[in-house]
């Protein structure tokens, strides 16, 4: 998917900017993989989807492939550690398949809501951290102060 989205990611690229709320998933995209990086690509991995999508995403904003490939690595290792150990654990505690099953649903809702709680805490801190800017006295700041971003240029184009 990443090498598809690199090769023939500018298509793709011209459809996302063709619409709004293209543009700002493509833009928001792109700040978090150059923020981020590997960690994105990791975390990107795990949601429903997120393996075909953070692919194309990384693909089509041409993100390095040899960083994808670490972060592509390191995410397939966690999941698979995560998964094996998870039904290991599991049916060793119930021992009971149905019991096994409960449990591992119920841990992954656990991991899902603990992920869930992380997003919302850095959300409001970035919410905060926008509205002290924006306080009387405080200039506005631009892209190029802040270090410039990879979708200013792709919504530039």
């Amino acid at each position: 998917m990443y090498l598809a989205a690199r090769r023939f990611g500018r298509p793709v690229r011209a459809w996302m900017l063709r619409r709004p709320s293209r543009r700002a998933a493509l833009a928001w995209t792109s700040r978090r993989i150059r923020r981020h990086g590997v960690p994105f690509v990791i975390a990107v991995r795990f949601p429903p989807s997120g393996r075909i999508a953070g692919a194309l995403a990384s693909g089509v904003l041409h993100y390095p492939p040899r960083k994808y490939l670490i972060g592509a690595g390191l995410a397939e290792s966690l999941w698979a550690t995560y998964a094996v150990g998870l039904g290991y654990l599991g049916s060793a505690a119930a021992g009971n398949p149905f019991y096994a099953a409960v449990i591992g649903i119920g841990v992954s809702v656990l991991v899902a809501a603990a992920g869930t709680a992380v997003q919302w805490v850095v959300h409001r801190r970035a919410l905060r951290a926008r509205a002290a800017r924006r306080a009387p006295g405080n200039p506005p700041r631009t892209d190029r102060e802040e270090g410039g971003d990879q979708a200013s240029s792709i919504t530039a184009a």
